[in-house]
């Protein structure tokens, strides 16, 4: 498989912050010369972890908690 050459990054901005995390916009061109702007969250310096629960059997184990951002209950693993 071909190494892909990553996109260089033109300019970085914060464009919201919170004491949880911050969104960053990302002005990037790619080796074909496209220019895209992609935005990131990223943690305002917490550690966070994921979980992946796995039974003996080979079953995930998912927990169903509230989701503000789409303001549903969904199912995931467990995060903190």
């Amino acid at each position: 498989m071909p190494k892909r050459t990553p996109p260089e990054i033109l300019s970085c901005q914060t464009v919201a912050k919170s004491k949880l995390f911050a969104v960053e916009a990302l002005d990037l061109r790619f080796s074909n010369g496209e220019h895209r702007t992609y935005e990131r969250m990223k943690p305002s310096g917490r550690d966070a972890v994921m979980v992946v629960p796995v039974t003996e059997q080979g079953d995930l184990l998912l927990v169903r908690e509230y989701a503000a951002g789409t303001e549903r209950y969904e199912l995931g693993f467990p995060k903190g």
